[in-house]
């Protein structure tokens, strides 16, 4: 049980950096070309949110795997952890999108 939730820990904070990273290198990029950098910033974020939880899940082929051995084979405790995993990474990313919502000062939290 320490390892599935150590590995939550990992897919969320993971999913949460490649957001920030993504969208603060972005907002360099849209600086040095002259763009509104916190716009493409959001924007940007608002692209990549599913992206980011695919990173932090390590490709979407180990992932597949699992859920199709849980589904055809009956093996639900492994589906089971594979979607918390998903859904940790994506809450991830979420947090993220919003936290520079939030930071953008636009009110569209």
């Amino acid at each position: 049980m320490l390892v599935f939730s150590q590995n939550m820990v990992y897919n969320f904070f993971i999913a949460l950096g490649v957001m920030l990273g993504a969208c603060l290198f972005g907002g360099v990029a849209a600086t040095l070309n002259g763009h509104p950098p916190l716009k493409t910033m959001l924007d940007l974020g608002d692209k990549i949110k599913i992206w980011a939880a695919v990173v932090a899940l390590g490709g979407t082929f180990p992932s597949l795997k699992i859920i199709e051995i849980g589904i055809f084979n009956g093996e639900f405790r492994g589906l089971i952890k594979q979607m918390l995993y998903i859904v940790s990474a994506l809450v991830g990313a979420h947090v993220a999108y919003k936290l520079m919502v939030y930071l953008e000062g636009s009110g569209r939290l």
